[in-house]
């Protein structure tokens, strides 16, 4: 039962970072034989979990779990709370702002404000992105109880996403502290080529963090020096929703 539910969430976590995926993509990816991942690709296309475009034969994530994100983003409180700052950082800077959350090894968008600009950064609500890579995961890992921050370092995969992503342990780790240290954190094209982006975490009532608010820009408008010069009104906004 449990080796099934492994590989019921190996085929979903495949999906959930392609846009569409043969049959034999996904058997090759997942080093398993195309009869075993087609029995399984029938039960989640049963249960509205996975489609299959009809003109190319790919697969993709179903509304199931679009269903299921929606009901958790209305949820969750603290959209209603920071959407007005978010409002007011993006009039301030012009960028696209980020509310985020994470589930441990990745951030997941609950909220945004996209820039004005006809060029931007392109993301939709719900998205996920590394931990290891994005100011905003940087930021709410770097504030975690020293024990959380281990125990998720162990297990991260430190994949290069571009040249810039930092892939070495120690580095990383340096990097959290200067975070602790500064009270924000810095993408300089970690995660996407030609965007870079600031963070800030917003503490709860004991001081934990679960989530940050983001700057992000396009390089050839706002390269990283300028916009950290928003880095203290980011803070600001940041302890205000706290």
């Amino acid at each position: 039962m449990v080796e099934t539910l492994i590989r019921f969430y190996r085929i979903i976590e495949l999906l959930e970072n392609s846009s569409e995926l043969r049959l034999k993509d996904i058997a090759d990816s997942l080093n398993m034989d195309k009869s075993t991942i087609h029995r399984f690709l029938k039960t989640l296309l049963k249960y509205n979990f996975v489609k299959i475009n009809p003109s190319n034969k790919k697969y993709s994530l179903g509304l199931k779990f679009l269903n299921i994100a929606t009901k958790l983003i209305d949820s969750i409180d603290i959209r209603n709370i920071a959407h007005p700052y978010l409002i007011e950082l993006e009039e301030i800077s012009n960028e696209t702002i980020h509310l985020t959350t994470f589930d441990g090894k990745r951030v997941v968008y609950i909220d945004k404000i996209e820039s004005r600009e006809p060029i931007r950064m392109y993301s939709r609500i719900g998205n996920i992105a590394p931990i290891n890579c994005t100011a905003a995961g940087k930021v709410i890992l770097a504030f975690q109880p020293e024990g959380v921050i281990n125990s998720i370092i162990e297990n991260l995969d430190f994949i290069p996403l571009t040249k810039n992503t930092i892939t070495d342990k120690e580095e990383f780790i340096k990097a959290l502290k200067d975070i602790r240290s500064t009270g924000f954190a810095i993408d300089n094209s970690e995660h996407e080529e030609n965007i870079c982006c600031i963070a800030a975490p917003i503490k709860d009532y004991s001081r934990g963090v679960k989530y940050a608010i983001s700057i992000s820009a396009i390089k050839a408008r706002m390269d990283l020096p300028k916009l950290i010069t928003f880095k203290d009104i980011l803070i600001d906004k940041a302890n205000k929703i706290s």
